[in-house]
């Protein structure tokens, strides 16, 4: 199996997914949903959603409904938790495929609720501090809790799970450990006062990856395991160090010439050689989710085991590195561009375009195939055009 022609493709390694997974699973003994939103963090959810799912994962999160329908259409049956909003219009097929939708407010539920046929399996949103979407326990306990009580009388509703999220537990800083050890104390509480009024809560559920890392405890008895699953760190303080990256963002050599003093290289003029230099264009750009941005910050690319600095402006399909030093580059070879480690890994180019891992991974575009790698063999590519 190969590819059908080589521009930039995403080489996720399986045997580092399930090795992940296998070492999430034993840091508590509960069950977790493997959150695969935004296309699972850039690495595919149709087929790792195959991949957990013959893993036994006790489910899936995703952020919209759009992404738990592309999850059912691919022949997933296990629970699908929508994390955000829904259009209450929808709320016979949310039923109809079996589908659990978060409600976060009265007038959500009201809206869901005079919608709804049939019941709709729902989970709580609690907000204890992170200020997005819930129940504002942070705000006005006391309103939040009436709220959440009043829930009880929404007949076509059944509240199965109750979840709230953590918003600083991947800092360690004083004011954040005080902040996220309030947020837990708030969601006891509130899971507590649930129970006695009559919620039949089966799944509660707090941890995010980073609360799984610092081993974060409490009345959860189901986890959501997001970024560690795709072997990235939560943040620089709060770490797995046992997880492994699973993508490579790849690309090859699509030509080579030598520049002349004076000359200028790409958009803006942005580069002019200083002496005579060799420049190999490389077959991948911002439209494939490559940070524009880091044609300014000095990153390098690897290429038959070494690093090379982009050169001029990342263009949208192509950009150009300077290889003088080089022995031995032809057109074709493979460049890494993005690694899951080393000079050129997320975490790199995350400090270097002022964000995160989680957005460098999320932004590889849906026209970049991605290329699932087990065992050393190619096992399944999926083409997003």
């Amino acid at each position: 199996m190969e590819l059908r022609e080589k521009h930039c493709w995403a080489e996720i390694d399986i045997d580092a997914i399930k090795y992940n997974y296998n070492l999430i699973k034993e840091t508590f003994d509960r069950p977790f949903y493997a959150v695969v939103k935004a296309d699972a963090y850039g690495h595919g959810a149709k087929y790792l959603a195959k991949v957990y799912n013959e893993m036994d994962v006790f489910g899936f999160c995703v952020s919209q409904f759009s992404e738990a329908m592309e999850l059912r259409n691919a022949g997933i049956n296990k629970p699908i938790l929508i994390l955000g909003y829904t259009d209450p219009q929808k709320a016979y097929e949310l039923f109809k495929n079996n589908l659990t939708q978060t409600v976060f407010s009265t007038e959500y539920a009201t809206r869901l609720n005079n919608n709804a046929l049939y019941p709709v399996d729902c989970h709580i949103k609690l907000d204890t501090g992170m200020g997005r979407l819930g129940f504002d326990l942070a705000g006005d306990k006391e309103q939040a809790h009436s709220e959440i009580r009043n829930l009880l009388n929404y007949r076509n509703l059944r509240f199965t799970g109750v979840f709230s999220h953590f918003s600083v537990a991947d800092s360690t800083g004083e004011k954040e450990l005080l902040h996220t050890q309030k947020q837990m104390d708030l969601f006891r509480e509130t899971a507590r006062l649930m129970d006695s009024w009559g919620f039949n809560l089966k799944v509660i559920h707090g941890q995010n990856s980073a609360g799984i890392a610092r081993k974060l405890n409490g009345v959860y008895n189901t986890m959501r395991a997001g970024v560690i699953l795709y072997g990235q760190q939560p943040s620089d303080e709060v770490i797995m160090p046992q997880i492994k990256p699973a993508m490579k963002l790849k690309t090859i050599v699509t030509h080579i010439k030598t520049i002349h003093r004076g000359q200028s290289v790409g958009y803006g003029m942005r580069f002019t050689a200083e002496k005579d230099t060799k420049v190999a264009t490389i077959a991948s750009g911002y439209a494939d989710g490559i940070p524009r941005l880091l044609a300014r910050t000095g990153h390098t690319v690897q290429i038959n085991g070494r690093y090379y600095p982009i050169i001029g402006s990342v263009c949208m399909d192509q950009m150009m590195v300077d290889i003088t030093d080089s022995e031995g580059i032809s057109i074709g070879d493979e460049v890494v561009v993005i690694d899951g480690k080393g000079e050129n890994s997320y975490d790199k180019v995350a400090e270097k375009t002022f964000t995160v891992n989680y957005e460098v991974m999320c932004d590889v575009s849906r026209r970049v195939p991605k290329v699932y790698i087990e065992e050393g063999k190619i096992k399944h590519i999926e083409y997003g055009m």
